[in-house]
């Protein structure tokens, strides 16, 4: 049998580092940050100058399905399509009662939205009294008093919103 020689390898490691280079190291590792730090101040502050918000939300179009569960005793819902020739004088008329004084709170209802489609039929109910039973043919003025249906009105609304002023 062969006779094997064992050999060792000694590796010498020098760990030790000089205090110098610790301190380039940690002045560089500082340095990156503080530039970081101000290049995201410039960014941010850069950035924020320019956004412009848009906190108003509008409290006065509503579903179909809240006709009956607004807080107020006495208020209108105004049921159109935005996609009809008349809507822009729809929304014109309401614009304008709204301004007046002692004019009742009126809310729109778009029957063009797809959560207010299902309450158009061909047939209107004029004595709805719950929205399960709410049914209207095109433009359409509900005057609410107490959470039940006081008029129906599918006509001549400008007449109509002058007689509800107080």
């Amino acid at each position: 049998m062969a006779k094997r020689k064992k050999t060792s390898n000694n590796i010498d490691i020098d760990t030790s580092t000089s205090f110098s280079g610790t301190i380039k190291v940690i002045v560089a590792i500082l340095v990156i940050f503080v530039l970081f730090y101000l290049l995201t101040v410039v960014i941010l502050n850069h950035r924020s100058s320019k956004i412009e918000t848009n906190n108003s939300i509008e409290y006065t179009k509503i579903l179909a399905g809240s006709t009956f569960k607004i807080k107020s005793n006495d208020y209108l819902v105004f049921f159109y399509d935005s996609t009809s020739d008349d809507s822009s004088d729809y929304a014109e008329l309401v614009s304008k009662y709204r301004n007046k004084k002692k004019s009742l709170e009126i809310y729109t209802v778009d029957l063009n939205e797809g959560l207010n489609k299902r309450y158009i039929s061909s047939d209107a109910n004029k004595d709805v009294q719950s929205i399960k039973d709410l049914k209207v043919n095109g433009a359409t003025i509900i005057r609410i008093k107490d959470h039940k249906n006081v008029s129906y009105v599918t006509e001549n609304f400008s007449d109509y919103l002058d007689s509800t002023i107080e």
